[in-house]
């Protein structure tokens, strides 16, 4: 049995606390916890009567690891942002394989280190990107990337189904803070999407964002986020969010050379277009001399099936990496790719200007990140 350690039991780690306390993961066992909290104990209280090791801090139970008090195998970090990469780096340099709640950090030189860490180390690491588990999404995927409708032309994704109320933001002190929590709805709420995002479509080349700061709630972070992004192809796109919106949706549409995809309400609706046109469109679009023609496309719709068990298939994917009878859901180097993404929008709205995304490994990328962690900087200031 893998034995696991959740380094932060509050509202997401108690969660995967009682999913391995179920034993619901084949081949892994909760063998201790840490920074448990007054709300969440009782629904671990069985697992403690138990014996399961119950420690002040992740740095003590480290240090129990590294005397010898304790043998793990795992970890699950589901601490507040910054300290992904501090405990992620302790865990690996011990030996211990690492799944991290997302995101990787706040800023990217945070998910490099932890990378590197990892590599050095030879031991898993996973990212609980557990909307990947979603059939919608691994459709869409499956759809973009076997190429039948051809490259990229347009991404718009409104995410505005992330809705908050005050009291959210009052309910912890780290929360919506610059120096704590390290941003707002783009770096609590929206690495899935963002995540979603490039591992459907990829990473775009550039965006300039507009972030707006307090702008429905009481907060110094943002809570309303605009941002166009371009990629290598010419391909264009917008992504908006916020957590002040309602009601809320969450519509993603894909433009493709022959075909609109339209992601709502779990469906996937297809628009094509070499029935209506006889061909290709821009073949079309070049020929035709029919001005003002409304072009309609043959629909079709897709509703996959529902995962009510996200979670369970994230630390079950982790799980069977470790053992050798799987893979992971999500490799925690992908991570890195939309933090990048999620900076550079930070760092576009804070210079006024648009930014590029660097190549990962890249003499761009440390600059970048040089760049990004001093205007992060001044936010704390």
């Amino acid at each position: 049995m893998i034995k696991t350690a959740v380094i932060g039991v509050g509202n997401m780690g108690s969660k995967y606390a009682a999913i391995l306390q179920d034993k619901l993961i084949d081949g892994m066992e909760l063998a201790a916890l840490t920074r448990v909290r007054d709300p969440y104990r009782s629904l671990l209280q069985n697992s403690i009567d138990s014996g399961v090791s119950v420690f002040e801090s992740a740095d003590a139970l480290f240090d129990a690891v590294e005397r010898g008090h304790i043998k793990i195998d795992a970890v699950i970090i589901a601490t507040p942002h910054y300290a992904h990469e501090k405990f992620a780096v302790r865990a690996f340099k011990n030996g211990l394989h690492v799944l991290c709640d997302k995101p990787s950090g706040v800023y990217s030189r945070q998910a490099r280190l932890m990378e590197e860490a990892a590599d050095n180390s030879g031991k898993v690491f996973s990212m609980v990107f557990n909307q990947r588990t979603l059939p919608v999404y691994k459709q869409l995927k499956a759809i973009v990337s076997g190429g039948r409708y051809g490259a990229l032309k347009r991404v718009n994704w409104v995410v505005t189904d992330w809705y908050r109320p005050e009291q959210y933001y009052k309910s912890s002190s780290w929360h919506a803070t610059w120096d704590k929590d390290g941003g707002g709805v783009l770096l609590n709420q929206c690495p899935h999407n963002l995540d979603l995002l490039q591992w459907i479509c990829g990473n775009p080349a550039r965006v300039q964002g507009f972030c707006h700061e307090g702008r429905f709630h009481d907060i110094e972070v943002e809570d309303d986020v605009t941002a166009y992004l371009e990629w290598k192809n010419g391909a264009t796109g917008t992504f908006i969010t916020s957590t002040g919106d309602a009601p809320g949706m969450s519509r993603l549409e894909i433009s493709l050379e022959v075909a609109l995809l339209v992601c709502e309400n779990g469906k996937i609706r297809i628009g094509e277009l070499a029935q209506e046109m006889g061909g290709k469109e821009a073949d079309y679009r070049s020929t035709s001399t029919d001005f003002f023609r409304k072009i309609k496309g043959t629909w079709t719709e897709i509703e996959p099936e529902k995962e009510e068990h996200q979670y369970e298939r994230v630390i079950q994917g982790f799980s069977d990496e470790i053992s050798g009878s799987g893979k992971s859901i999500a490799d925690g180097r992908e991570g890195r790719k939309s933090l990048l993404l999620t900076n550079a929008i930070y760092l576009s709205s804070w210079e006024k200007k648009m930014v590029d995304i660097p190549q990962i490994g890249s003499a761009e990328e440390i600059d970048f990140e040089q760049r990004f962690e001093g205007a992060l900087e001044k936010k704390i200031r």
